[in-house]
């Protein structure tokens, strides 16, 4: 359940290039949380000029770092995909009643609905890029299913809204650079490959 449209943008044409505008970006966010929600009665709400805030200041880093992404490309398409939720849950893309945050019952979506919802959603597109460019999908199965994980993830984001994406990268089976998790330079995995392309 954490990856519910994963199998639905696996099959978009040209995924790559269309993750990057915000149409694609509603569409695949509203069938997301849709599915998420199929058997609430009570569904959130999204709210597309916070998402296209969110869209339009993610798109601002991503196109400032794109020259970086030749580096180590699928360690950019995981660092994108977390920037996006980082830049989703600051602008509150999704309004959840409390009637909604009663009625859930999944581990990572009862934990946090909001943070889970994002997540699931920057995976999904993560996953099938990557996939699309012929990589291996990257998610920890094993954390996302532990109510622990969460739980801190909810609340290191609200303390501090960088933390988002070293989180999503232990979502992802990736070590996560804390000192500034929001840089992609500062990444192990862009600093691994940049030294193997100087030698």
């Amino acid at each position: 359940m954490l990856m519910p449209i994963k199998g639905e943008m696996e099959h978009r044409a040209d995924l790559v290039h269309q993750a990057r505008h915000f149409r694609t970006v509603l569409d695949g966010f509203s069938r997301n949380v849709a599915l998420l929600y199929s058997n609430q009665p009570v569904q959130p709400v999204i709210d597309s000029v916070a998402l296209a805030t969110a869209f339009s200041k993610w798109r601002e880093v991503f196109d400032a770092t794109r020259p970086y992404a030749e580096v180590n490309r699928p360690d950019f398409v995981v660092f994108s995909a977390g920037l996006l939720m980082k830049e989703m849950l600051l602008a509150k893309a999704l309004v959840i009643s409390p009637e909604t945050q009663l009625a859930v019952g999944e581990t990572g979506l009862a934990q946090w609905p909001e943070g889970y919802a994002y997540a699931s959603f920057c995976l999904s597109m993560a996953e099938a890029v990557l996939e699309s460019m012929g990589q291996e999908g990257v998610v920890n199965d094993a954390v996302a299913s532990k109510p622990d994980f969460w739980n801190s993830f909810r609340e290191n984001a609200a303390e501090n809204a960088a933390s988002v994406l070293g989180f999503f990268d232990i979502l992802c089976g990736i070590e996560p650079n804390w000192e500034g998790p929001d840089v992609f330079w500062f990444r192990p995995g862009f600093k691994a490959a940049q030294a193997s392309k100087q030698q």
